[in-house]
């Protein structure tokens, strides 16, 4: 369900474009805000530095733990990522073209297909 989901949203991204997190459809906000509580294992409201290496791992490998490390370094605020933060990171990262953008960083570090 969620790489069908995942797919759908992908293909909406060109509709998407310069949108913020308030002109997102209602169902993809429905989504976002599922997905950071089922990423936010202990409940406290926001995702820690593990919470976020869980979950990257969860979905592929990486060559190194400081890749992890680097990629929440680069979207977290004090620390931990709050709902606010990752709503708006994760509708950067569907209304943003830019592959260098911060947002790109939300579900780890990306890597680059040639």
């Amino acid at each position: 369900m969620e790489k069908l989901m995942l797919r759908s949203l992908w293909r909406s991204r060109d509709c998407l474009q310069g949108k913020s997190y308030d002109g997102l459809p209602e169902a993809f906000k429905f989504f976002i805000e599922g997905q950071f509580r089922t990423i936010d294992v202990d409940g406290d409201g926001s995702i820690g530095l593990e919470e976020f290496r869980l979950d990257c791992v969860s979905r592929m490998a990486y060559p190194t733990i400081e890749a992890l490390d680097n990629a929440f370094k680069a979207i977290a605020e004090g620390g931990t990522l709050t709902l606010a933060r990752y709503k708006e990171l994760y509708a950067e990262f569907m209304s943003n073209p830019d592959e260098g953008c911060v947002a790109c960083n939300l579900f780890g570090p990306l890597p680059v297909l040639d």
